[in-house]
């Protein structure tokens, strides 16, 4: 789809009938149905004759679009429901027009084009190529991470999701550990790796027990000997002292027998 129209360079406003008609085709057959691909999983509806929306021309052909749902407008014909805040409702780049850049001018055309809102919002579902243009969007313009939202219609704070926390949520690995058991795994690992701390204490071992024995453990392995007997730990150490006791005790009752019968 070109244009013979000089004019029409850039983000242009759709407004006239062709442009119209141009709109459709890229959004419905275009996207649709020719360049559409096998993992791609959203559809664009058409698009109402009074939606706002911009074409991108490059070179006199048309490359990209994108459309906003105004603050006030119905989210649809069959609802008395209006949209809270300005939505981008859809973005769409053609394939040997992509990795450009196109799609983040059209992102920050549309964040510049609404200076006074306070919150913008960004159709739901956002997919996952819409969500790498948002991250390097809002990694450029740190501004506006606590601006722009994904949001479902109309709206309303219930229905919003912030784009940069979700961004975040996102990196994190699905099995998450908290911060003090990383850094306690990562403590271990490191002696692991030195040669200090042998793996020899089972993991149901009694905190305290293992902590002490881990010591000794570690001053024989410092030494460069390693024990051929018992380790001296804190609960052997009463153990024997205990064994001690019982076997004087019963030295002393054998000899008060003894002398009771002689």
């Amino acid at each position: 789809m070109k244009t013979s129209c000089k004019s029409r360079c850039g983000l242009v406003v759709v407004n006239s009938i062709v442009e119209r008609v141009i709109l459709f085709v890229m959004s419905q057959i275009i996207f649709g149905i020719l360049e559409r691909t096998l993992d791609e999983e959203i559809y664009f509806s058409p698009h109402a004759l009074e939606e706002f929306g911009k074409i991108f021309w490059l070179d006199g052909e048309a490359v990209g679009f994108y459309t906003i749902k105004k603050k006030g407008t119905l989210c649809s014909r069959c609802s008395g429901q209006s949209y809270l805040l300005p939505v981008l409702d859809t973005l769409f780049v053609r394939t040997l027009w992509r990795r450009k850049g196109l799609a983040l001018q059209m992102l920050e055309d549309f964040c510049s084009s609404f200076p006074q809102e306070e919150v913008l919002g960004v159709s739901y579902p956002i997919s996952a190529r819409m969500y790498e243009v948002c991250q390097k969007f809002l990694e450029i313009n740190e501004e506006e991470r606590d601006r722009l939202y994904e949001v479902e219609s109309p709206g309303d704070w219930g229905q919003r999701r912030n784009v940069w926390l979700g961004l975040q949520v996102r990196r994190l690995p699905k099995n998450r550990q908290s911060p003090q058991t990383i850094t306690t795994d990562k403590t271990h690992g490191d002696k692991h790796e030195e040669g200090k701390v042998p793996s020899l204490l089972p993991d149901s071992v009694d905190p305290a027990w293992s902590i002490s024995k881990a010591d000794t453990l570690e001053k024989h392995f410092e030494m460069g000997v390693l024990p051929t007997g018992p380790v001296a730990t804190p609960d052997n150490t009463q153990r024997n002292s205990g064994r001690r006791r019982t076997a004087n005790h019963a030295e002393e009752c054998e000899n008060t027998k003894q002398r009771r019968t002689l």
